[in-house]
């Protein structure tokens, strides 16, 4: 989970983007948990916008990825893995080439993280070796996230 405080906010910017918007200067990262680091790009007016978003469940990163799988002005630039180490207090980024499922519709089975060196990360920080199969999906890869637009599917692919 992710905790930041009223003092943190950072008013004139929160105001900017509309209601219901806070921009906070710091955030604190409450669980030694699994985070994502999203960065993205959003075309407009021809030029592309980039961002960066962290999730910290899964299902929301699953969710995220279809929905830009499915906007031809919106793509993901890099994804990234945060993973507590075993040491206390220190952690390691993991950069993810591919995402695959169980099925097309995210059930609460844990996805299989494929960092880009092909090691396959499952949750838990356990880099074991997971099976994918033709009976799973592919949620995300990054060779597909980064195509022209006009060439991208609707998902799941077919």
């Amino acid at each position: 989970m992710l905790r930041t405080t009223n003092d943190h906010e950072v008013a004139i910017f929160s105001s900017i983007h509309g209601r219901g918007v806070k921009i906070w200067r710091a955030v604190s990262m409450e669980l030694r948990i699994p985070y994502f680091f999203v960065s993205h790009a959003i075309k407009e007016d021809g030029a592309w916008l980039h961002e960066t978003c962290l999730l910290w469940r899964e299902a929301d990163l699953v969710e995220f990825c279809k929905e830009i799988s499915l906007d031809v002005n919106r793509k993901i630039v890099q994804l990234s893995l945060l993973l507590p180490a075993t040491e206390a207090g220190r952690w390691n980024l993991e950069e993810l080439k591919e995402i695959w499922s169980e099925s097309d519709q995210y059930n609460g089975c844990s996805p299989i993280f494929i960092a880009n060196d092909g090691r396959h990360i499952s949750q838990g920080n356990r880099k074991v070796p997971a099976n994918v199969t033709n009976a799973k999906d592919k949620i995300y890869s990054i060779q597909s996230a980064n195509r022209n637009p006009k060439e991208r599917h609707q998902f799941p692919p077919k």
